[in-house]
């Protein structure tokens, strides 16, 4: 039979892992690296069985995000669509998006980092277009990732209030990707954390143009 590791030590090898995950970003790139990997080995080595399943599944789980906010951008209605109708402008206010590449026809593919530090790809389709008023996407069947998302844009004198729905899920994930996901913050608050910059950087991009130019 398999070796366990006692309840005490198996509790502090958790609590070891968890907390080297939780302050790698207080290391150098290199350090950060070492205690990431660390960290999770040390989760690994404390859970067994169905624990370490249970772990897996609640990491993914945090990974995923169901979001329904409304934000008011200082900026008309046709700066703000301008802007969100190219997804290859996400990853300017999305942290965790590397690329998006829009093919121009209704289909993009994107490319996101994943807690470890790896890529997660899949691709999308538009499924609703209304200039100025509605943009709507989905992910394609099969993908690794099952998103929906739906933007409305309402003109409000020189404001645009965005009405956003957005149901994003991680269908498959590593131990290391779960492990990590469970000592950083939600999917879901990342996200509408970035979201709500988007006033603040579409207004730094006006002012300086010659750095950061919209895509028309």
């Amino acid at each position: 039979m398999p070796r366990t590791l006692p309840a005490f030590p198996a509790v502090v090898l958790a609590v070891l892992g968890g907390a080297l995950v939780a302050r790698r970003d207080r290391f150098n790139r290199h350090a950060r690296a070492a205690a990431t990997v660390g960290g999770v080995a040390l989760i690994a080595a404390a859970a067994r069985g169905p624990l370490l399943e249970a772990l897996r599944r609640t990491g993914t789980e945090r990974r995923s995000a169901r979001l329904h906010l409304s934000l008011v951008v200082a900026q008309p209605v046709e700066v703000v669509f301008a802007f969100v109708r190219d997804f290859e402008n996400f990853p300017c206010i999305i942290g965790a998006l590397r690329q998006v590449r829009d093919y121009g026809d209704g289909r993009s593919h994107w490319c996101a980092s994943t807690p470890s530090g790896g890529t997660l790809e899949w691709d999308t389709v538009t499924t609703k277009y209304v200039p100025n008023r509605v943009i709507a996407w989905q992910s394609v069947p099969d993908s690794p990732v099952r998103m929906n998302g739906l933007i409305r844009f309402v003109p409000e004198e020189s404001h645009t209030c965005l009405r956003l729905e957005l149901d994003y899920q991680v269908r498959t994930g590593g131990l290391a990707d779960a492990l990590i996901a469970l000592t950083t913050p939600t999917r879901g608050a990342e996200l509408e954390r970035d979201i709500r910059r988007l006033s603040t950087y579409l207004h730094t991009v006006r002012s300086t143009p010659a750095q950061v130019p919209l895509r028309s």
